[in-house]
């Protein structure tokens, strides 16, 4: 025991030595889409290019990455809408666009491939992709860290109409806001246009913008602030170096720093500094001491522990698997009781799964009619301690319905271990399906509630 206790005591130093436990528990994801193939405007070239180049990085430092190229409005927004939901409650994400895009009334748009040549300014607006309602979603979504990175400062697409301008005549784009915890970086800044290559004999894949973005996100050490700081000196430098006027465009508004890869940071010379950890988290160490022993059938274990930790986060489970296995031992010949497995919920027709647990139709709450909206299938397992939901709603009619959902999180014996979530909204397109996927958001959450409303019947 006392060997498996040491074990557990390194491992956790090893953690906190290298910087990496916080990193390990973070939910990354990244949307990347890389927009060339225009239907009916200017094609372009290295979009795609750059935009798998991007992802192809991305998820080398450990990034879930959503890859998408050449697609619609309709594709774009429910890509949107999936990155939005995996991010929400704290997680961390990267938003990476290459293609073009347009600025109205001092508005930036996405241009999806499928756009036709819109007639006028309204119609633009509703063939095209906002960047504001993409930062309202992730705003909303409360994740912890996002970066939305913009290499869509390009010429204006669009034909102009005789005797007329064109629509969203100036070229580049126009100054974003950033929201509370995001970074939003343009390729060029305002009514600059972004370069792919310097100079004809340039046969890089990529464009300017991209080749110095993706070194700045694998470097180990460095702030995402700093980096982008340093994609954003290199560019003009580079730029300016060919008589060429593009400076990238940097917006930040986050607190504390988020590092793509952990790491001591170099110092001046080019060389990583030394980091010395010198403290350990005494609740990681009574963690890994739990974790070493949590499926054990030996007492002597569960004693160990509760001598150890007699006021523990774990005591009340200690006590109860140190006589659920004296009990056993008393029964001699008896094999002792297995853990029940996971359990997976599925659901077409709200029914019960057999042997693992309550009815699905335990889990869902309905306050107020749905519209046309059903959950189709509603899954949970547990994967490193901690509750993991995936929800599918399904729209069965041809117009886009909206409710409102939270969960509630409970332990064994359906008390509430988590306060009450805010309600988060969710857009589903006409018959089409959205799914929710959350982590549970502490290890003592071993059941649930999905809470949904009607946007009529909402209440605090």
């Amino acid at each position: 025991m006392r060997r498996i206790f040491l074990i557990a005591i390194s491992l956790v130093l090893a953690l906190a030595a290298t910087g990496n436990a916080l990193a390990a528990t973070e939910r990354r994801v990244a949307l990347v889409i890389g927009n060339n193939d225009y239907q009916n405007i200017t094609k372009l070239e290295k979009a795609v290019n750059d935009a798998n180049s991007v992802a192809r990085e991305l998820k080398k430092i450990g990034f879930e990455v959503m890859a998408y190229n050449n697609v619609g409005q309709k594709k774009m927004n429910l890509a949107v809408n999936e990155f939005v939901q995996k991010i929400s409650g704290g997680g961390i994400g990267i938003f990476f666009f290459a293609g073009h895009g347009l600025q109205v009334n001092n508005q930036n748009f996405l241009v999806p491939v499928d756009m036709d040549s819109p007639r006028n300014e309204n119609d633009l607006a509703d063939q095209a992709v906002s960047v504001l309602a993409i930062q309202d979603k992730i705003a909303d979504a409360k994740a912890k860290f996002t970066l939305l990175v913009l290499d869509a400062c390009r010429d204006n697409p669009l034909p102009k109409k005789s005797g007329t301008r064109s629509i969203g005549a100036t070229r580049g784009l126009a100054p974003p806001q950033a929201p509370n915890g995001q970074i939003v970086l343009y390729s060029a800044g305002a009514n600059q246009q972004a370069l792919d290559k310097l100079g004809d004999n340039d046969n890089n894949p990529n464009g300017l913008f991209t080749r110095e973005f993706l070194p700045s996100i694998t470097q180990p050490g460095i702030s995402a602030t700093d980096a982008m700081r340093r994609v954003r000196s290199t560019v003009t430098q580079k730029a300016k170096s060919v008589g060429h006027d593009q400076q990238p465009a940097l917006y930040e508004q986050t607190d504390g720093d988020f590092y793509f890869v952990a790491g001591p940071a170099p110092n001046a010379t080019g060389k990583p500094t030394t980091t010395v950890v010198q403290t350990v988290d005494p609740k990681a160490v009574e963690l890994a001491f739990w974790d070493s022993i949590k499926n054990s059938n030996t007492p002597d274990d569960f004693s160990d522990y509760l001598s150890k930790y007699p006021d523990g986060q774990f005591s009340a489970l200690a006590k109860r698997r140190l006589g659920a296995t004296n009990s056993t031992a008393t029964r001699g010949g008896d094999s002792p009781a297995t853990a029940p497995a996971p359990t997976q919920l599925a659901l077409s027709q709200p029914r019960p799964v057999p042997e693992t647990g309550p009815s699905i139709a335990s889990k869902i709450e309905e306050l107020g009619k749905m519209v046309s909206l059903t959950v189709s299938d509603l899954r949970a397992t547990r994967r490193d301690n901690l509750l993991r939901i995936q929800v599918e709603i399904t729209n069965t009619s041809s117009s886009n319905q909206q409710l409102y959902y939270r969960f509630k999180w409970l332990d064994r014996d359906g008390f509430s271990v988590w306060d009450d979530e805010p309600w988060k909204p969710l857009l589903v397109y006409g018959q089409q399906k959205q799914l929710i996927n959350v982590v549970g958001p502490t290890f003592k959450a071993t059941d649930f509630r999905l809470i949904l409303q009607s946007p009529n019947n909402i209440s605090n």
